[in-house]
């Protein structure tokens, strides 16, 4: 069986597979399945990573935005889905900013129809479609907005993690009380909430790993043991199920 993780951004698809190979042993793999090669455009941030478990293929993919969620699916995967059952298990992971559930719920739903009709947060929800030949077919979705219980994005939920620990939890504190004492004078770079929360999330990381600032994203990421923060074990309790 075939799987498919839809994420927004990079940082998203290296910690989910970080989490994903941890907790549930899904290993990198070069090429997926033979009837299923999906280009992507790095330029506007698109990535495509395979993995392999036993027969089974998981791919992550990161569209380059949560405004890009429709037309990724519709160019790359739509057809692969809708004609040849490519997949049986589908997810999608949002930050969910400042939007309310539902609103992104209907917005999913109606940037995937007519493959999903049906989502819900944190819901594996069976789905019903007509394929190229009149057959009724079916593909499970699951619809993961992330932080699961405040307003924010991916960094608020990893600060949240690692504030589990009472002395990282200070660093957190204080990281973020430095951020915004100094966003005033920092418009140019971290004028915006994302842009803040990323900026919080990387001073925490220079505090506790001073030297390994320069490291890219994805070493930076890896080098934290994610799976045994039980803020993320809760979060990705259903999609452990993909």
């Amino acid at each position: 069986m075939n799987k498919l993780i839809l994420c927004e951004g990079k940082t998203d698809a290296i910690l989910l597979s970080y989490y994903l190979g941890r907790i549930k042993q899904w290993e990198p793999c070069k090429y997926g399945p033979q009837r299923c090669q999906i280009s992507v455009n790095e330029k506007v941030g698109e990535y495509a990573y395979w993995y392999q478990q036993g027969g089974d293929y998981l791919l992550i993919c990161a569209v380059g935005g949560k405004d890009r969620f429709g037309i990724f699916f519709a160019e790359k995967l739509q057809a692969t889905i809708r004609d040849a059952q490519m997949f049986s298990r589908m997810a999608l992971v949002t930050d969910r900013d400042a939007r309310l559930e539902e609103e992104i719920a209907k917005e999913v739903c109606q940037r995937f129809t007519p493959l999903i009709t049906q989502a819900k947060q944190n819901q594996w929800i069976e789905n019903y479609y007509e394929d190229s030949f009149g057959q009724q077919q079916s593909l499970q979705f699951l619809l993961l907005i992330i932080p699961a219980s405040q307003q924010g994005a991916l960094e608020t939920l990893l600060l949240e993690a690692i504030s589990e620990d009472p002395y990282d939890q200070e660093i957190v504190i204080r990281s973020t009380a430095f951020v915004d004492e100094i966003e005033p004078y920092a418009k140019k770079y971290i004028g915006h909430v994302r842009l803040k929360q990323k900026a919080r999330l990387g001073v925490t990381w220079a505090i506790q790993s001073p030297g390994k600032e320069f490291l890219f994203l994805d070493e930076q990421i890896r080098s934290v043991q994610w799976e045994k923060f039980d803020t993320l074990s809760q979060c990705f309790s259903q999609l452990l199920m993909i």
